[in-house]
C-alpha cells in the first residue's frame, strides 16, 4: 500500500456495491499492510500514517469498526501499544 492509493480510494456510495465492497477490502488489506509488512511500516514510519478520505457516513463507520478493534485488542504488534497506521478524514 502506497499513501497515494489509500488516499485515493472510492470510499462513496455512488458506485456498484461490489466496487464500494472491493475498495473496502483494499482499506482493509493496505491497514494490514501498514502494520505489519515491512515496506509498509517503512512508508508509515517515513510519511506518516496512511489518510483515508470519503463519504461521511462510510468512513464513519470504518473508523467505527477499526476503533473497535483497536479498543478490542484485535490490532496489537508484538505486545504493544497499538499506533494505528491510518487516519480516517472526512
Amino acid at each position: 500500500a502506497t499513501h497515494e492509493a489509500m488516499a485515493g480510494l472510492a470510499l462513496h456510495r455512488d458506485q456498484s456495491p461490489h466496487l464500494l465492497a472491493a475498495n473496502l477490502r483494499r482499506a482493509f488489506s493496505g491497514i494490514v499492510g501498514g502494520n505489519v509488512r515491512e515496506e509498509g511500516i517503512r512508508r508509515v514510519a517515513e510519511y506518516g500514517p496512511f489518510e483515508l478520505r470519503g463519504e461521511r457516513p462510510i468512513v464513519a463507520a470504518l473508523d467505527r469498526v477499526l476503533s473497535a478493534f483497536v479498543a478490542q485488542g484485535r490490532m496489537k504488534i508484538s505486545g504493544a501499544a497499538y499506533q494505528p497506521c491510518y487516519r480516517v478524514v472526512p
